[in-house]
């Protein structure tokens, strides 16, 4: 327990020295000294110059960063060897790589002669490792409970939905402050993004509101969210009116932080009482499990249940894919009005394939142990509902991109919905080569994006399509090999399912693997992103390949796993690095 709780404090210590290092760089920016030190990793070829005007901001903004690399690297070592929990260590782990990272990037930053995709990267990264440092103080403290009273099952799900909302707009919002900073564009945007972020933490607040009896805890976090909201609110009018100001600008992103890392850490706390409510809710001794739900509760659990038809992960990967290829399709001079319509019609025919897809494969989903609690094989929804949601999804879906972005996004968005419900879904029951034909609806987003940007497709648009085709390919067979007993079970004809040998499911993730590193390198070389882009997706690519090579050797569930881990880090950290490194057109 003394070991417990003296590495809880290093911890804190470490979450406080990052978040000095946090408003060190903001200094750096406030007062232009991003270039006050020519040379890295030395400054002017000294450890120790002299610290006189914009040096000082920099150099002690180095020394800082070297401080901080230190007590992140004791507390991934101290957390690796005494740590029982494996999800800490990781989460250790991650906070060593991200400081690492964001060292690089700073040096780059400097010696490219701070190009602006890469100080907002900079400025990006370093939130997020203060976000899992407070995190590993968090989960270290000796106080902290793994399996806390439960709530009620049916509405903490929806609020939990409404957390994590709230993550992604305050992670935008630092984004975009970001832009701002760096580049002076996107004050409008910045603006529309705090109105966004308040009014979904006034929603969050106001779901939790009637939990706070039952959930103290959750409601102290929430306040402390909201008060913070208060003063970055504040703040940003304030840098809006004094633009000058250092200590403004500076307090404004320091505040801007510590917003991301509550929010965190409040849907952290739901989403461990929602695990622990939805176990509740199944055992037989459960009070809740056999009260009978108000009609707020019923409505909200109906929601959840539609949402759930919509497979939110899955869209929300495909919105990201759409969005990068809107991003690096649209011209520099021109106007982004058709992104959010773009975004909407996207995500409804995708929602509404999803819908349609659990709805032809509900009797298989109840013999599956991972899909039989879906609202249909479960019952919650019956088949004739879903198929009206479906259907008035894909409809309108496709109007939205016809008529509110152009033909042609309207169109690669009914040929990836008609290619997943039509040949994919009922394919999974009669041939193995349904997995390539389910990779083509899963890599036409960034192609939609492309054409919403543009209103045609070149060679670029089509090479966004082929990096998304084979990285679906070594991920689907590591899924397949993951749970085959259960797409055995449902009749399924995946590849690895009908491989009794198991060497062909080897050579195609070995094949996959290696073809996914030269052909992630094609954007740079064809003029689309930067040489930042090409050094992150070499050093992603070979670490993806390794993985990929050791799981095709050792075909072990263990190595699977770790590949479908993998794969799932490496295409939102690839198309993040096209993002941020892409050459405008």
């Amino acid at each position: 327990m003394r070991s417990q709780r003296l590495l809880h404090r290093y911890a804190i210590v470490t979450a406080i020295a990052t978040f000095l290092l946090l408003i060190a760089g903001s200094l750096v920016t406030s007062t232009d000294s991003g270039l006050a030190v020519p040379d890295w990793p030395f400054s002017y070829g000294m450890l120790f110059p002299p610290m006189v005007g914009g040096i000082f901001y920099e150099h002690g903004h180095r020394m800082i960063a070297g401080v901080v690399a230190l007590l992140i690297l004791g507390l991934a070592i101290w957390t690796g060897r005494t740590e029982s929990r494996g999800w800490v260590r990781r989460l250790s782990y991650a906070a060593l790589g991200g400081v690492l990272l964001q060292a690089l990037l700073g040096g780059l930053t400097v010696l490219l002669l701070l190009p602006p995709q890469m100080s907002i990267a900079h400025a990006c990264v370093g939130p997020t490792v203060f976000c899992l440092v407070v995190c590993l103080a968090h989960a270290t403290a000796p106080t902290w409970i793994e399996t806390p009273a439960p709530l009620e099952p049916r509405g903490m799900p929806f609020v939990r939905i409404i957390g994590l909302l709230t993550i992604v707009a305050v992670a935008v919002q630092f984004l975009l402050g970001a832009v701002i900073r760096h580049t002076g564009y996107g004050v409008s945007a910045h603006f529309a993004g705090a109105v966004t972020v308040c009014l979904i933490a006034g929603w969050l607040a106001a779901r939790v509101a009637p939990l706070r009896a039952s959930a103290p805890l959750i409601w102290r976090q929430m306040l402390r969210l909201l008060a913070l909201l208060a003063v970055q609110v504040f703040l940003g009018v304030s840098v809006w009116m004094h633009r000058g100001a250092v200590p403004l600008r500076t307090g404004h992103v320091a505040v801007g932080a510590l917003v991301l890392a509550q929010s965190v850490i409040l849907a952290w706390e739901m989403a461990q009482r929602s695990r622990v409510a939805r176990a509740d809710a199944t055992s037989p001794a459960s009070p809740a499990s056999g009260a009978a739900p108000s009609a707020h509760g019923s409505l909200r659990a109906v929601i959840v249940d539609y949402l759930e038809l919509t497979k939110p992960r899955l869209s929300g990967l495909v919105l990201m894919t759409t969005a990068v290829g809107f991003w690096l399709g649209v011209p520099a001079s021109s106007r982004v009005t058709a992104f959010a319509p773009l975004l909407i019609g996207t995500w409804m025919v995708v929602a509404g394939a999803n819908a349609f897809n659990q709805w032809m494969e509900r009797s298989y989903d109840a013999l599956m142990r991972r899909t039989q609690d879906r609202p249909l094989p479960a019952g919650r929804l019956t088949p004739e509902a879903a198929f009206r949601f479906a259907l008035i999804l894909s409809v309108a879906g496709l109007a939205c991109l016809m008529w509110a972005v152009n033909a042609l996004a309207a169109i690669l968005a009914a040929i990836g919905w008609a290619s997943y419900v039509l040949l994919y879904t009922p394919l999974k029951r009669r041939s193995p080569l349904c997995t390539l034909v389910g990779a083509v609806p899963g890599a036409l987003p960034p192609m939609i994006g492309w054409a919403g940007a543009r209103g045609t497709l070149n060679a670029d648009a089509w090479l966004l399509f082929a990096i998304l085709f084979i990285w679906q390919l070594p991920h689907f067979l590591a899924l397949v090999i993951l749970y085959q007993e259960d797409y055995a079970r449902a009749g399924f004809r995946m590849l690895p399912l009908v491989d009794s040998g198991e060497m062909a499911t080897a050579r195609q993730t070995a094949l996959y693997g290696l073809a996914l590193l030269p052909i992630s390198l094609f954007p740079t070389l064809m003029g689309v992103a930067g040489r930042a882009y090409f050094v992150g997706a070499t050093i992603l690519g070979c670490g993806f390949l390794l993985v990929a090579l050791r799981a095709a050797w050792l075909r072990s569930l263990p190595t699977c796993r770790r590949l479908f881990r993998a794969s799932v880090v490496y295409l939102p950290a690839l198309l993040v690095l096209l993002a941020i490194d892409r050459v405008p057109r």
